[in-house]
């Protein structure tokens, strides 16, 4: 499944490098267009992120992605910000098919745990941004300035255990930089557990890139800069994707 996503700072799009807010690139694109241009192309699933709210939950552009989302006859997936029981029930509630937990998956695994119970496994997307280290894969956490203590693969298995399928997964030095995606992560990650969706993220910047992750067994690819700077359509992606 190929899964355009849009960052929303400021209420505009947005890109970062490698989750750097200081290195934010803004597109003139309008965020409402912008998404049913995504969907008029043929993408059957969308990727939201509020990078405001994410970095100050005070903050929040919720009214506004709520907004631009109404007009959206396919599901969508959203993230930043989700921090509270509330959060995720207001979230299900305004139409969003799934919410991505970040952080909050990493360092509260009783309170997301509750969360999955309450509102169902599949309406969870698990989000680890991951640094490799000398051992492995390190989860990062609060905007990727910490590393957490436990490893990447202890909590694949401790979501799985509760039904989650959906991980999106990013290699933090490839976000946002289109220098080509961390394959031997996905690699890693499928041959780990052959009845997740991973969800691969950060640094595709080809149609070769798409077909490799495809070939790996990816169950998601989510496409920002690449079709923000025009380095393929989203209908040349789709065609890549289902060509294999």
């Amino acid at each position: 499944m190929i899964i355009p996503a849009l960052d929303v700072l400021q209420n505009q799009i947005v890109r970062l490098y490698q989750g750097k807010y200081d290195t934010a690139q803004f597109y003139p694109f309008k965020l409402d267009e912008r998404l049913l241009t995504y969907q008029t192309c043929g993408a059957t699933k969308l990727h939201l992120v509020d990078l405001e709210g994410a970095r100050d939950p005070a903050k929040k552009q919720w009214q506004q992605i709520q907004a631009a989302t109404n007009q959206l006859s396919v599901p969508y997936q959203i993230g930043g910000g989700i921090r509270s029981y509330e959060d995720v029930k207001q979230w299900l509630d305004a139409g969003a098919s799934q919410v991505v937990i970040g952080s909050m998956a990493v360092d509260q695994q009783g309170q997301v745990s509750n969360w999955i119970q309450e509102f169902g496994a599949e309406r969870f997307v698990i989000a680890l941004d991951v640094n490799k280290t000398d051992t492995g894969w390190a989860p990062a956490t609060h905007g990727w300035l910490s590393d957490a203590k436990v490893e990447l693969f202890e909590l694949v298995d401790f979501y799985t255990e509760l039904g989650i399928i959906d991980f999106l997964c990013t290699d933090i030095s490839k976000d946002g930089t289109m220098t080509g995606p961390s394959f031997t992560l996905y690699e890693q990650l499928c041959a780990h557990n052959k009845n997740i969706k991973v969800q691969a993220s950060g640094g595709v910047s080809s149609l070769a890139d798409i077909t490799r992750l495809v070939e790996i067994g990816v169950g998601g690819i989510i496409l920002g800069k690449s079709l923000l700077d025009g380095a393929f359509t989203v209908e040349e992606a789709l065609a890549c994707y289902q060509s294999e």
